[in-house]
């Protein structure tokens, strides 16, 4: 017979209340002896509809238990959602010249690391986000080598022929794809890049600009995969009025408007610094959504960390209001159903490598335990 504690009652309770008043997901299963101040993040943002996730570096990618399996644990108690680091990007999943790079084919690309991640995120019921399909960085060094040298049509051929074969091998597998990132930059777009050609030379059906060559992108994942929804991902674009915020909303409504784009969304990526989140900085991130939202678009935070540097102002207790500010900013809006956090734990986080003198960006510090940050997330969810 099963014996069920008063807490175990409670989780319960929450569960079938938080169904009954409207929730459109059902939330994973939980524990019978957890009380419910001790359920993970993902449990109350099931049961709001909501999505909260977070990132599988590749240390972890390799080696599931890697840190004695506290990655892990965080990730698959904590979150309902999941990103890849790198392991899907180009470099990883085209590391070999294709004998045609004009024409590729399913079986020239890594779907291995693909099924690795799908394999794992469905084991623990979690959304998959793949990241990225058409990025200036992380390229295979052949196309490094070769790419300046192609003419606009030969971009166009190889980018469509990967990305026709990379959705439809993803096809029921991922559930929303960075179709392009990072291209933009202030108030124009990203120059020399491997794809760059396309803005000063027309292809074989005369089109010319990146705007044509980015539509052509989504038109080919909507091709290959019907069901996935599809977003441009780009930083410094989260607040407000910004010279590279409006660039970006002018960008992705023209997409969509005038170039028929089949764009779902935009990926915010939040790498805030600790004194940036203000009220004010938030109410900005909160106007972008709700402008984009009118515009029929979901908008995401896809890789949210807060930084700490040295001479900040803030602490890992303002971080806590940083982050339960951003994470209910977003979900109070009905076009933001995911928040992905970038970095299980303070020691996984690429905040101390990259800016010297930053780091605790994440909620969890480098023992694995949770920090004021973390509390601050359950408590937006829970408020919401």
């Amino acid at each position: 017979m099963i014996r069920y504690n008063n807490s175990t009652f409670k989780a319960y309770l929450f569960l079938v209340i938080s169904l009954l008043v409207g929730c459109s997901k059902e939330p994973p299963e939980v524990e019978e002896s957890l009380p419910v101040d001790a359920l993970g993040l993902r449990y109350y943002a099931s049961a709001k509809g909501k999505f909260i996730g977070n990132l599988m570096r590749d240390g972890m990618f390799e080696y599931e238990l890697v840190n004695g399996g506290s990655t892990d644990k965080i990730l698959r108690t904590e979150y309902n959602a999941i990103v890849l680091g790198n392991k899907m990007k180009m470099s990883n999943l085209l590391r070999n010249r294709p004998q045609n790079p004009f024409n590729i084919k399913i079986t020239d690309i890594n779907t291995g690391n693909i099924d690795k991640f799908v394999s794992y995120a469905d084991k623990h019921q979690m959304r998959k986000r793949g990241h990225v399909m058409i990025w200036y960085k992380q390229i295979p060094s052949w196309l490094e080598a070769e790419a300046p040298n192609w003419t606009a049509q030969q971009v166009y051929d190889f980018s469509k022929s990967y990305i026709l074969a990379l959705s439809s091998y993803s096809a029921g597998k991922i559930d929303e794809w960075d179709v392009i990132n990072e291209a933009i930059i202030n108030n124009d777009f990203r120059r020399n890049t491997w794809y760059d050609i396309v803005s000063s030379q027309a292809n074989d059906a005369g089109e010319v600009g990146f705007q044509s060559y980015f539509a052509h992108l989504f038109k080919w994942a909507r091709q290959a995969d019907t069901v996935a929804e599809l977003f441009y991902n780009d930083y410094n674009i989260e607040p407000f009025g910004t010279s590279k915020n409006n660039f970006m909303r002018n960008l992705v409504k023209e997409l969509k408007s005038t170039h028929a784009a089949p764009i779902d969304g935009v990926g915010l990526q939040g790498h805030f610094k600790i004194d940036q989140v203000t009220e004010q900085f938030v109410a900005k991130v909160g106007q972008t959504i709700d402008d984009l939202g009118v515009a029929g678009f979901t908008v995401n935070i896809t890789e949210l960390d807060i930084r700490i540097c040295t001479g900040d102002n803030g602490n890992i207790q303002t971080q806590k209001d940083a982050y339960k500010r951003i994470v209910s900013t977003a979900f109070n809006r009905e076009n933001c159903n995911t928040v992905l956090i970038w970095g299980s734990s303070d020691n996984d986080s690429w905040i101390n490598t990259h800016y010297q003198g930053c780091g605790q960006a994440t909620p969890h510090d480098e023992n694995y335990t949770t920090k004021p940050a973390y509390f601050g997330i359950k408590e937006a969810l829970m408020e919401l």
